[in-house]
């Protein structure tokens, strides 16, 4: 196995650790929405805190999940006639669109939220509307969000790399 095969090995494990984790994270948003609701609703009760961890699980739960559905192309795509093109054609329709559109937006948006997220981390902001703590974790998330499927768009681009060689490859041995 090659280098670049033990990347895409590595990188596609991680991605499903972490896409299997954040698929239980569903069940807590499912709860903390079926518990606040009612309460808000019915009782005229609930709590803030509540709402807010609602959103930061909600949160996790997406930016986490995101690398996931890439991985198992889950994802919207708008290559309509892929599936019926031959493996190499996809995986050059998938390293154009790696290259092309993804990682250059994937830098952009790293450059350009970093110094948010740092500051909010040193600062440990709170959420705006309520002041309660945890709203440097939702920014946080942005920042897990580029590396994971930063992480998994360069297993993307190996995979359909080794997929578009791999008929040369045979040829020459």
């Amino acid at each position: 196995m090659s280098a670049v095969q033990r990347f895409v090995t590595g990188a596609d494990a991680l991605t499903e650790f972490i896409g299997n984790w954040a698929a239980w994270l569903c069940l807590g948003v499912v709860a903390l929405l079926f518990l606040q609701i009612p309460l808000r609703e019915v009782f005229h009760g609930g709590h803030i805190i509540a709402n807010d961890i609602g959103q930061i699980v909600h949160a996790t739960l997406f930016m986490i999940g995101i690398p996931f559905a890439m991985r198992h192309d889950a994802h919207v795509r708008v290559d309509i006639f892929s599936h019926r093109l031959p493996a190499r054609s996809r995986a050059a329709i998938d390293l154009a669109g790696t290259v092309l559109f993804l990682l250059p937006w994937l830098v952009l948006l790293g450059w350009y939220s970093l110094p948010i997220v740092l500051n909010s981390v040193k600062q440990l902001e709170e959420f705006p509307e309520t002041y309660t703590p945890g709203y440097f974790i939702l920014k946080l998330q942005l920042a897990t969000f580029v590396f994971l499927v930063g992480l998994q768009a360069l297993a993307t681009i190996a995979r359909s790399t080794l997929a578009i060689l791999a008929p040369m490859v045979k040829r020459e041995a």
